[in-house]
């Protein structure tokens, strides 16, 4: 694969995991299994707020936001852990450690390459 097409490959993992961890979390905590409802608004705050941060950056493209966001993933993947050591949180916990993983690798390969890309330009 050329460079420009790992590039965009992980541009589309990055917001194809991104994307899927909010929904997916939202609906979850929103729709599938609420919690109880004193802890709705902590739970949200909690778990979906973190994912505000790296929003524009990643829609945007810049590098900066996809490296620290690396960091940001494997966060959700410990999350995904813990709920998956539980039998009645088991489906949402794989799912969480699903797309956090596919966010990470995202986030590494357009790390990697575009960073290759911006310094072979300079």
């Amino acid at each position: 694969m050329t460079q420009d097409k790992l590039i965009k490959l992980g541009r589309w993992l990055t917001l194809l995991g991104y994307f899927s961890l909010l929904f997916g979390l939202f609906a979850w905590h929103l729709i599938i299994e609420p919690p109880a409802e004193h802890l709705i608004s902590i739970i949200i705050f909690l778990q979906l707020g973190p994912l505000m941060f790296p929003l524009m950056g990643l829609l945007n493209g810049k590098l900066y936001t996809h490296a620290w966001s690396m960091y940001m993933a494997i966060f959700y993947f410990v999350i995904g852990v813990w709920y998956a050591g539980s039998s009645e949180d088991l489906m949402i916990g794989l799912y969480v450690i699903f797309t956090s993983l596919v966010f990470f690798t995202g986030t590494a390969v357009y790390t990697r390459y575009m960073g290759k890309q911006l310094s072979a330009s300079d």
